[in-house]
């Protein structure tokens, strides 16, 4: 593994959790994994992540199914939330990012002033590779949706 994959690693298991209804929230993580689904199936080519994605959102959604998350997050908070991480990016309208805090803008209003999200070029161009894939899927899931005992 090189050196910027670790660092990638460190980053993506180092993610602010919202708090959910049964410890910390782990729409982020599930959020990341669509992603990665998206890129395996070829059906997220550029580092272009629309807010309405209808595949993001069917992936986040069945994500959510699969780990049996309680309390559903709707796909619009890790969206946007994830921008506090240093890897995730969005692009608004203006050139200055619009003065919200603390909460989940609606959608009309990431409709008019959000372009896109977009993740690091560097780790984009990891994620085009299905083992760096494979091995930054195994460890989010170990480390946000393996039941601990």
């Amino acid at each position: 593994m090189n050196f910027s994959i670790q660092l990638y690693k460190e980053m993506l298991l180092a993610i602010r959790r919202g708090n959910g209804v049964n410890g910390k929230s782990n729409a982020k993580p599930l959020f990341l994994l669509s992603i990665v689904e998206n890129i395996s199936l070829m059906r997220l080519k550029q580092n272009v992540i629309m807010w309405n994605d209808e595949h993001l959102i069917y992936s986040y959604d069945g994500l959510h199914r699969y780990y049996d998350e309680i309390g559903h997050v709707p796909f619009i908070v890790p969206y946007y939330h994830l921008c506090s991480s240093e890897f995730y990016h969005l692009c608004w309208i203006k050139e200055c990012r619009p003065p919200i805090k603390g909460h989940t803008p609606s959608a009309k209003y990431l409709r008019e002033n959000l372009l896109y999200a977009k993740l690091d070029d560097e780790l984009w161009d990891l994620l085009q590779e299905a083992e760096n894939r494979e091995y930054l899927k195994r460890c989010i899931i170990e480390r946000y949706l393996t039941k601990q005992e």
